[in-house]
Parts: structure tokens; sequence; C-alpha cells
């Protein structure tokens, strides 16, 4: 050994310190003493070990006494930690010598490695294969006094076949590759033979126990902290499920997962596995197994664009300085990996050669295989062993794991010249060059990307990371441009909790656009947190959530429209979340409803039915509310989704109405529907049939049609009856519609069926028939302006159309009614049913409601009804019909239209939101919110939504009623 030599590196690594150094080591040492040589060049070099030599000199000396120069393989190195930390008492004092053995032998590790190779020094992948087997070496002793701690307590561990279970460590990444730097983590996978084991007793545990509660004390013991420093930091997220996953794992587990949820990065990560400690044996079988996976036996370029999506995602969430960082920056350590890694994924299943954890052989084999060009593969090598080289020498220096550039200029000539460099300017330029060539050759992988970052991107690395909820909050918040709590974080972190889930991140590997869309979806929700919280809840109910999956992924229509019905109503949430078998038809339905289609629906599932279903009451209704649910359901989520005006929404769910009291007819009738006629008025009668609305009817009979011997009274009263509780009753598959009949001849007080003559005798209309009049007449003003939205829905047309000729007869040949009367009659509808005050609104019967215009209308239909054109049942036709005739002012016109669309979309969508038949909104009510965004309003503000809302439905409810006055010929 040449002491001159090392005082004379000593001084030119740094000259300021050295001197000082040497005059203090020496005066401890002696002049004459190697050591002092030794121990003053590794502190000028790397200042970290100024206080390891000031504590554990004996350390240094013992160094200097048996030497560096000759490298120690794994076997001897576990040879040595074996004697030194098992020979004597277990326990803490056990792994106490064992991290003072591993400390010594990094100490040895880092001359070698600063040295020149006269001195006994070694080349950097010299040291780092050397730091390698340290650590397999110490993980080796780990594992032995873990299994010999295990085996005292609960015995040996053995399969059922009696044989003793193995257990293997699999070193990945550096350590798998052999090619581990002294500041890095050791990434370790534990994996045992089989969970098929033996137990003496019902208290002993089971192979899986056993194995995790090894694998608990081995990362105990190499992570555990003690006055010596710890062994090796040690990161297991690398294993199946990552940090949620089970500690250890048995092989055939392992295979499933990876088979079922393995996804591109983690066939990377497999590329650098290798069995470290344990049964090497089990080791090599596992990765054996598993090579399919890696490996795949087609060329598949794509893999490099997700390996590159993944380090992107690394940069952003864990790079803070890219142009200093050594390893995540731009040609840094981590691209030359992946560069290699990539291109084994690729051609490794054609191209076994290629299959090797080492990167620097990886380099060497893809040269020789001519999938680069062998200059190439050179000039990569040599750029990527300085990059280590630095690595290595800052966190020698620094004692850190870190992997950035130091910042000051005296730490940068000290790095540089202890690499050899008179200045740090030629380290600087030789480090430019070297990640010019790796960034060039990472590039080359997906040389046309130019993807902008997703605004997501933060979420998403949150979201796989280990942060507590909380911590995804604000990374939410400023994606979603609002403000937004917790429950959202938690309630996406559990749409993520497995690979294969919905925000999963096999799932998102398979579906690269199903998270953004999920998310914007969630952006343009009217209530965010509850889309998520319904999502969630529907995810979690599914009987096989995963069969839903590819649907969504393959279609962002659907999972928007899912996530907006959620955001946006309370009422189908609850429902889709309590009985999510029902909405698959509506989320993936790929036709917009319609009336067609609605009724197609309803013969459908009755042509279904066996004949002995068929003539079933209860099978029968229950295909009847299977379509009617489901065709309400997908009404709702194309309403919901913007797909389908509110005109459309009106006429499919009057079109399912009539047709289910079609259907109930024939069924009562017994396929004979002679005799009994339905009339539907109000909403059903207009085609205006909203969500959750009662259907008005009355029932018209002929006498002449009952059975012989029958009281026609009674026999039709029974079979109206009975449709209506068909109708009605609860039953499992669907509610039923409920029926009101209180607008027949003499309200709840008359009949419940009405021959044909006693209906014409009601309203003074003449009619054929019997001649005597079986109720009152009346013919109020009130009663024959129901009949203005009268039309035959169900039962015998031919008495249909003759209870209509009857009906338009009362409502449009006799005189007007008088407006001071229907006024009368609509104040007092808006005092004792409107019950409005300050801030309170009632869309039906407030001022300026729909009964306002509900009244003029049909005033004018009224009194114009000679004119054929403006007999029709649906409000806006009359609206228009009026106003082309002449009989509405067009600024009147306007008015009715607009408070008409405003009024009965703000009614429609407090049912499907909020599941209620209200017709009212308070100002101060919490779900004026989402309302306000359901209706389009305020671009992303809750509190201009609610202030745009309010002002709106003023407006126009002023304006309506100034019209309703004006119309009516009453003072303003």
């Amino acid at each position: 050994m040449c002491q001159a030599s090392l005082r004379e590196l000593a001084l030119f690594i740094d000259p300021e310190r050295a001197p000082a150094l040497l005059t203090h080591h020496e005066a401890r040492f002696g002049t004459s003493d190697a050591v002092a040589s030794l121990t003053a060049l590794l502190a000028a070099a790397f200042p970290a070990f100024e206080p390891l030599v000031e504590s554990q000199p004996e350390l240094f000396a013992a160094l200097v006494r048996e030497g560096w120069q000759a490298p120690r393989d794994r076997e001897e190195l576990v040879a040595r930690l074996r004697t030194t930390a098992l020979d004597g008492d277990d326990g803490e004092d056990a792994r106490a010598r064992l991290r003072r053995a591993v400390a010594y032998e990094k100490v040895r590790i880092a001359a070698r490695e600063l040295l020149p190779s006269e001195l006994g020094g070694a080349a950097i992948d010299v040291t780092a294969r050397e730091i390698s087997d340290l650590a397999e070496a110490a993980i080796e002793v780990a594992l032995l006094e873990a299994v010999h701690h295990a085996s005292s307590r609960f015995g040996e561990a053995r399969t059922a076949r009696g044989e003793p279970s193995r257990f293997v460590v699999l070193g990945m990444g550096k350590l798998g590759g052999r090619e581990l730097n002294v500041g890095s983590d050791i990434d370790l996978v534990y994996v045992y033979d089989t969970d098929d084991g033996v137990r003496d007793d019902a208290e002993a545990p089971s192979l899986h126990e056993y194995w995790v509660h090894v694998a608990r004390r081995l990362t105990e013991t190499l992570d555990g902290v003690g006055e010596e420093g710890r062994i090796f930091r040690t990161d297991l997220r690398l294993r199946p499920e990552g940090s949620r996953g089970p500690l250890a794992i048995s092989h055939p587990a392992m295979e499933r997962y990876y088979e079922t949820f393995g996804r591109v990065w983690e066939r990377a990560a497999l590329v650098r596995a290798r069995p470290s400690a344990g049964s090497l044996e089990l080791g090599e079988e596992v990765l054996r197994d598993l090579s399919s996976f890696v490996y795949a036996r087609r060329v598949d370029p794509s893999i490099a664009s997700e390996i590159l999506r993944v380090h992107d995602r690394a940069r952003v969430e864990l790079c803070v300085d890219p142009a200093r960082d050594l390893k995540l920056g731009p040609g840094g350590i981590r691209e030359a990996e992946l560069f290699a890694q990539t291109l084994q994924l690729i051609f490794g299943g054609i191209e076994p050669s290629l299959r090797t954890p080492s990167a620097l052989e990886a380099f060497a084999r893809l040269g020789a295989s001519k999938r680069i060009e062998p200059s190439e593969a050179a000039e990569i090598d040599r750029s990527y062993r300085l990059l280590r080289r630095i690595e290595h020498r800052i966190q020698w220096a620094t004692g850190l794991q870190t992997h950035e550039l130091p910042r000051e200029e005296v730490a940068l000539q000290r790095l540089a010249r202890s690499l050899g460099y008179e200045a740090y300017a030629d380290l600087d330029q030789a480090l430019r060059e070297a990640r010019k060539c790796i960034g060039e050759a990472f590039g080359s992988l997906a040389p046309k990307r130019s993807a902008p970052a997703s605004r997501w991107d933060e979420v998403l690395s949150r979201l796989d990371g280990e942060e507590e909820d909380a911590a995804l909050v604000p990374a939410l918040s400023t994606a979603l441009r609002r403000n937004v709590g917790p429950d959202l974080a938690r309630n996406l972190r559990r749409l993520a909790r497995r690979p294969d889930d919905l925000l999963g991140v096999k799932t998102r590997e398979t579906f690269p656009e199903l998270a953004s869309t999920l998310f914007s979806a969630l952006a343009e929700a009217a209530d965010v947190e509850q889309a998520a919280r319904f999502l969630r809840t529907w995810m979690t109910r599914l009987r096989i959530p995963t069969a839903y999956i590819r649907p969504l992924g393959e279609n962002p229509r659907a999972l928007r429209r899912l996530v907006g019905v959620f955001g946006a109503s309370a009422f189908l949430g609850e429902v889709l979340a309590n009985r999510p078998e029902l909405g698959e038809a509506a989320i993936f339905s790929r036709s917009i409803p319609t009336p067609e289609l609605a009724v197609q629906r309803i013969e459908d599932e009755i042509a279904a039915l066996s004949p002995e279903e068929a003539a079933d009451p209860d099978a029968f209704v229950g295909a009847l509310r299977r379509a009617a649910w489901l065709g309400t359901f997908e009404v709702a989520f194309a309403d919901l989704a913007g797909e389908i005006e509110m005109r459309d929404v009106f006429a499919t769910l009057s079109a399912l109405a009539d047709a289910t009291l079609d259907r109930v007819t024939r069924f009562v009738m017994e396929g004979e529907v002679r005799g009994i006629a339905i009339l539907a008025i109000g909403k059903l009668g207009s085609y205006e049939l909203g969500f959750g609305s009662d259907l008005d009817v009355v029932f018209v009979f002929d006498p002449d049609a009952a059975p012989p011997g029958t009281s026609p009274d009674d026999f039709f009263a029974r079979r109206a009856q009975r449709i209506i509780r068909l109708v009605s009753s609860p039953h499992a598959d669907g509610p039923g519609y409920a029926l009101d009949t209180r607008l027949r001849p003499s309200g709840s007080h008359g009949l419940l069926v009405t021959s044909l003559p006693s209906f014409a005798r009601y309203h003074q209309a003449s009619e054929a028939g019997s001649a005597r009049p079986r109720v009152l007449s009346s013919g109020a003003a009130w009663e024959r302006q129901a009949l203005v939205r009268a039309r035959f829905c169900a039962g015998d047309p031919e008495l249909g159309a003759a209870a209509m000729r009857v009906a338009e007869s009362a409502a449009y040949e006799r005189e007007a009614p008088d407006p001071h009367e229907m006024h009368r009659l609509r104040t007092r509808m808006e005092r004792e049913l409107g019950r409005e005050k300050a801030g309170r609104y009632d869309l039906k019967y407030g001022k300026g409601g729909l009964a306002d215009i509900e009244f003029a209308v049909q005033f004018l239909q009224m009194r114009n009804g000679r004119d054929i054109r403006v007999r029709t049942t649906e409000t806006w036709r009359a609206i228009e019909a009026l106003e082309s005739g002449g009989h509405l002012r067009p600024d009147h016109a306007r008015a009715f239209r607009d408070g008409y669309v405003l009024l009965r979309q703000l009614e429609q969508r407090i049912r499907i939101v909020h599941g209620s038949s209200a017709h009212f909104f308070d100002e101060e009510a919490e779900g004026l919110v989402p309302l306000a965004r359901r209706m389009g309003l305020g671009d992303g503000d809750q509190a201009a939504a609610v202030d745009e809302l309010i002002a709106r439905y003023r407006e126009v409810t002023e304006r309506v009623r100034a019209a309703y006055l004006e119309v009516l010929g009453l003072p303003g």
C-alpha cells in the first residue's frame, strides 16, 4: 500500500480540507500509520464518513489490517455475517452485530470504489455487484434468524405432503440486477411454496400466517434502525397488489395474480427479478412459471407507450428538480434502465437471450442481437456507468439516499476530483453528453410522443400512493376546479383499491382513456361527491363488478351518462345502488328512447312469458313492471345526459303508461276489450306525463256489452277495480302507477265507472243510448275545462271514440267559461295549494306557475273551439295553434312557451334529482345548488348557479302572470 499516494489523492480531492484532516488523523493514529491516510482520504472525499471515523476508529483500523483489495463474493459474505451475527445470543444483540458487520463491509466497498485500480480500487460494476452480494448475504442471515425464531415458537413449517415448506426472497430492481448502490432501497418480494400445509393443532398458524410472521421479522431486522444505523432500507411495494397485498404470497397465488391482474409495469419489474435468499430453487421455479407473463410470444411495440406513461407519472410525482436529478431527470439512470427493459419486454418473448436482470448485460445483449446498434449499446453502457459512478459518489459523500447533484460549488468540485476530473466543468461536460445519449435512446422508443400532461395526472399519482385520503383533496379540488371534501377522496380510493377495480391500475392500463373520462364526467356532475358515492356503492353491490368494467371502458358515453345520473339524481342513484341489475339496459343502451321503442319493450317482455306465466297475474304484472321501470330508467338517463328534448321525455313516458293500461285492460278482459274504455285526462291526456306523475283517468262503459244476467255497473266496476289494482299495487319487479279517478263525473262521490249515456248527460252533450242518466248532470266550467286534455288511451276503441265525441262537444261546442269565475278558481288554488311565501316558490300553483299557463291556454281553446286547429290535448301544440290562428298574441305565446319549458323542466328535475313529487323549491334549501347545476346554470360557480336560477324563475313567472291576466281580460 502506498501511504503517500493516499495522502496525495486526499489533497487532490479536497485541497482546502485535506491538510487539516491529515494533521488531525495523523495526530490520532500516528504519522506512519496507513489508517491516518485512509481515514483522511475517506473523510475528504466523503464528508459523511467523518463522524464514523471519530466514533468507530477500530472499524478503519481493521480495514487496513485486513486489506480491501480482494473482492468478496456472496458465499464468503454470508459466512462472515453468519459467524458475526448468529454465533451468540438471539434477538436484538444478533441484529446489532449484523448491522455492525454490514457497516464494516460498506466502508470496505466505499474504499474500493474511491481508490484507483493501482491502489486496490474497483470499477463501478464490481462495487455495485459487491453491494448487491452484501445485501443478499444480509438478507440470507436475517432470514435464517427469522426462521429460527418462528420454528422455535411454532415448529417447522411443513406442507400437506409432510415436506419442509420453502420460502424465497426475490430481489427486484437494482438488487435483482446485482447493480445495487449503497443508498438504494432493496426491493423485495417474499414468496413461499404453497398454502396447502399441515397444522399440528388448531392453535398452530397456517403456512401463510407462518411465512408472514417470518417476513415481518425479516423486514424488521433489515430495516430496523439502531446505534449502528440500519442494514438496508427495505421496499416491499413491488409485491402483488403493492402495499395493499399480503406481506408474503404463495407461488400459486402469485401466478393467479399476474395472470389476472398483471400490468405492464409489473412485467417490467419482473424483468429484473432474481432469487436473492432462501430457497433459490423455489425462486427459479417461480420466475420460470412467470416467464410467459413477462415475455409475450409476440412483438408488442405498444408496451413502450405504457412504460413511458408510467415513467412520466413517476417524474411528476417524485422528481423535484429534473436538471439535477440523476435518476429521474431527463437522460437519467431510470431512462437507461427502462430503455433496456422495454426492449427486453418487446423482443424477449421471441429472443430468450435478451432475458437478463442486469441493465449492463442487457445493453450488451441488445447490441449483440442487433436490436440496437452495437456502437449505440457501447455508448449507452459508458453513459450509464458514469451516471452510476456519480450517483455512488454523491451517496457516499452525503450518507443520504439522494440522486441529486449538490448545489454548493465546493461539493461539486470535490465530486469531480473524486472521479478523477481536474474540475467540475470537465465532469459537467461528460455528464451532459451522457444524459444526451441516454435521453435520445429513451426518446426513440416513442418518437412521436407529444401528448400534453393530463390535468388528472397528479390525482392518479396520489390515488396510487399511500397517503391518507385527505392528501388527495387538494389535488382533486385543483383538477375538478371546485372545492371538494374528504368523502370524495375516500370513495375514489375505494374505486382503485384493486388493480381490476374501475379506477384500478390494471383497468387504467387496459383502457387508458377511462380515468380521464370518469374524472371529466365528475367535473361536469351536478353533485360530484354524490356521483362518486353512488358510483362506489353501485360497483360494490354488483354481483360481478368486473363484468361491467370492459363495457364502461369501451363505451365512454355509457360511463359519462352513468356518472351524470348519479351526480344529478339522488332518487335514481338510490334505486340503482339498491338494485344494480336494473340499470344495465339503461346504462349501456346505444339507442335514444322513443315512444315506439318503449312500447316495443313492453311487447317483448310480455311475449317472453310462457303461456302459464302469461295467464298468471303476478308474472304478467312483473313483466309489465320490468319493462316500464327499465323504460323509465332509459328516459331518465337520456334526459339527464341531455340526449333527448323534454317533449320526447313526456311523450315516451306517456307511451309507457298507455301501453301498460292497454295490456292490463286486455288481461283483465281476457283479450276481449269490448264494452270498456279508459280516457286519459291531465298530464297523461296531454302526452306530458312526467317522472312520478299520477295517471288521471276516467272509466267509461257500454251497458249493452255486459254479460247477460249481470249488472253492467257491477260487472264493469269490478273490472275497473282489478285494472287499478294490477296497475298500481306494489310488486318486486318495480313500482306501479298511482291512478287518480277523481275527475270522473261527480268526482269521488260518483261511480267508479260511468256509462256512455250517463257521461253524455253529465256533461250536457248528446249521444245515442239510454234515455235515463245514471248520474246527475253538471257541466261545470272547470269540468268542461278538464276535458280539453281528455283522450282515449286504452280499451274498446269504438267506445273510446264515442266518449271522445262527448268530451269534445262539452269542451269546445259551448260558450266559453266566465273568465272571472276561472280566475276565482285559479286564485283559490294559488292561495290554498300554492301557499307561496318569501323565498318559497310553487311551480304548479304559485303566481305565474304552470296553472296560469294551462288556464289561459285552455280558456282560449274553449273560446275558439270551433276552430278545429286548436283542438289538441298538448299544451305546447295548443300554444302554437292559437298563435298561428290569430287567437293568441305572439308576446303572450312567447311568455307561455318560455314559462312552460322552464317550469316543466324544473318540475322534472326536482322529481328526478330528489325522488320527490314536490313541485316547489326554497331559496334556502340545500338541494338548490345541484338543482341549479342540473338546469345547466352557473357554469360551475355554485353561488352564480343559484342566483341565476332564482332570477330566471322570477323573470319568467312575472311575464307568465302578466300574459295570463291579459288573456283573461282581467286587470293587472
